[in-house]
């Protein structure tokens, strides 16, 4: 499924030995952009719910999902990053809220309620009672306690945690008496009740935390949820078992009680085709893509015929797109190249051509599920002319060999990746077409990283899942992000110095409508600096046997597997 927060470059697999050329006649050949929140011909999940079906469930049987490889291997909450993992520990692990796919609200689920102080700083949340954990430990304000203790002693340990992004400016948890506990955080973060939704700060027994954060990483983790995570293997497989005397569904589950299914068993399958075979000769019940690389029309062509669905849901956060370097002295350091840039790319034409014909059309620069979300059509209009007039105006003029030259030197701009991408190919073809040499840089991820680091590139790939609109802090806020350096390229000195201060502002602020005016003010600066340049939405698909009903996308379009059943 890919690395759900943050891949750095690329991680569209070629399905195809298509020249480019021929990619760019056969637009009925497959697609890959986005389009609206939820909905591609193949089947919408609706924001929720990833299979449906009529009559009553039917309890028992084992539910075989095909996924890709986690290459980062970890299924402690707050330290793992992949897309498939947050749905294994979603399975297993819950959260004191929950957050509405459809409308991104939040709700009570572990908590009864919660009260915010005035000046954002103090969360006190009141717990429900009688809920247990599935190794017998009672749900209490000393497991809230005892989960964020150790959340953090890991973040201190370990700096580059991925949970690190979700607890910015909290200071300590606090048991108040059994049934209350207070969080307290040194300045406002309007996201963090948001956080406190996702998997990625669950709630685990304390018993979990006898265990090192490796010990975790590997499995050693228990939960509330309707499942057990008996085996945790990507070397082979991972398990999870049907809890019995399950009580506490989130408010947006279609089961209310235990799962119906007994064991989930999880294979990981690198090869995409594989992945697909596996589930049109029957040999697996679903089957998870990778986020960056969605279904394309042949697969979604097989599994209809074997008589299975394809159900998707944008990915919140961001698209799928390409990060500028505008300081290496590079071409893409004048706006007008980087505008010319991202008029050359036919995102229409992508979305039909690399990935399948029903494919959403990307509209802005974070995915249409992102709360807060502001279309921007400058950010992806297609306009081969008025690139040309003004890579004319910028000094590059066209030679006898179709590229353009400005002082001797070639329009050449170096896109760094570490796999084939036919989707890059592509952008090739149509660049060439306004004079621009796209050069496709496959290298090692050792490679990668020396050459980044010696600011030897001039795009890049990063993407970063969350449904909040603070997802765009963590791409490009320069004082917290991963890749400090990627993200600081992507900014002249005048653009670092409005996003830091939109971003403090969009982080304090607690009224809801001020805080969505504020990031889709910063997400029209984004698209008029082209500082970042869209190509693709990004989507979470699922293959699905007709046998199997209930699966429900979450608001980060994770799987909940607790209504699922098997028909038999």
């Amino acid at each position: 499924m890919g690395r759900d927060y943050f891949t750095a470059g690329g991680r569209w697999r070629a399905r195809s030995s298509k020249s480019s050329a021929t990619l760019l006649k056969a637009v009925s050949a497959v697609a890959v952009t986005l389009a609206v929140a939820v909905t591609t011909a193949c089947g919408s999940a609706g924001g929720q719910t990833a299979s449906d079906g009529d009559g009553t469930p039917t309890a028992g049987g084992t539910l075989r999902v095909v996924e890709d490889v986690d290459s980062l291997n970890c299924v402690d909450p707050f330290q793992t990053a992949w897309t498939a993992t947050r749905s294994v520990v979603r399975n297993v692990a819950e959260s004191l809220v929950d957050q509405d796919p459809k409308t991104g609200d939040i709700s009570p689920w572990l908590a009864k309620d919660w009260k915010i102080s005035d000046d954002g700083k103090t969360y006190t949340f009141n717990l429900k009672s009688g809920i247990t954990f599935s190794d017998g430990e009672a749900f209490n304000a000393d497991a809230v306690v005892t989960t964020f203790e150790g959340d953090l002693a890991t973040l201190k340990a370990k700096p580059g945690t991925v949970g690190g992004f979700y607890v910015g400016n909290l200071e300590s948890v606090t048991k108040v008496d059994d049934d209350t506990v207070k969080f307290n955080l040194s300045a406002p973060n309007a996201s963090f009740l948001q956080g406190l939704a996702t998997t990625t700060l669950a709630i685990l027994s304390p018993k979990s935390f006898d265990y090192t954060p490796q010990e975790r990483c590997q499995g050693k983790i228990v939960g509330t949820g309707p499942f057990t995570l008996e085996k945790y293997d990507v070397n082979t497989e991972t398990i999870l078992s049907k809890r019995k005397g399950y009580t506490s569904p989130s408010p947006f589950s279609t089961n209310d009680g235990d799962a119906y299914l007994d064991k989930v068993q999880i294979s990981y399958i690198p090869e995409a085709s594989v992945r697909i075979g596996n589930l049109v000769s029957g040999a697996a019940d679903v089957i998870w893509t990778d986020s960056d690389s969605p279904l394309v029309q042949n697969d979604v062509t097989q599994i209809k015929q074997s008589g299975g669905s394809v159900q998707t849901r944008s990915l919140p956060g961001s698209t799928y797109e390409l990060f500028p370097n505008v300081r290496n002295g590079g071409p893409l350091s004048d706006k007008k190249v980087r505008e010319a840039f991202s008029l050359g790319i036919d995102r229409s034409t992508y979305a039909s051509t690399i990935v399948r014909d029903d494919y959403p059309v990307v509209s802005g620069v974070v995915d249409t599920t992102t709360p807060s979300f502001s279309k921007q059509s400058s950010s992806v209009k297609y306009d081969p002319s008025e690139a040309k007039k003004l890579l004319d105006e910028a000094g590059w003029k066209v030679a006898d060999d179709g590229y353009r030259y400005k002082d001797g030197k070639k329009l050449s701009i170096s896109f760094l990746t570490t796999s084939k991408d036919d989707g890059a190919e592509l952008i090739q073809d149509e660049l060439k077409k306004i004079g621009i040499d796209y050069q496709i840089n496959v290298v090692t991820s050792a490679q990668y990283t020396s050459l980044s680091n010696a600011n030897q590139y001039d795009v890049v790939s990063i993407t970063y899942t969350r449904a909040d609109p603070s997802a765009i802090n963590t791409l490009l806020d320069t004082r917290y992000a991963t890749f400090k350096a990627l993200t600081g390229n992507t900014q002249t000195d005048a653009d670092r110095k409005y996003l830091e201060a939109a971003f403090d502002k969009g982080t304090t602020q607690t009224n809801a409508d001020e805080r969505t005016a504020t990031y889709q003010d910063i997400q029209k600066y984004i698209s008029d600096n082209s500082i970042l340049i869209p190509v693709f939405e990004r989507v979470q698909d699922a293959g699905i046997s007709s046998k199997v009903k209930g699966i429900r996308f979450t608001a980060e379009s994770f799987s909940d597997y607790s209504g699922a059943s098997l028909d038999k």
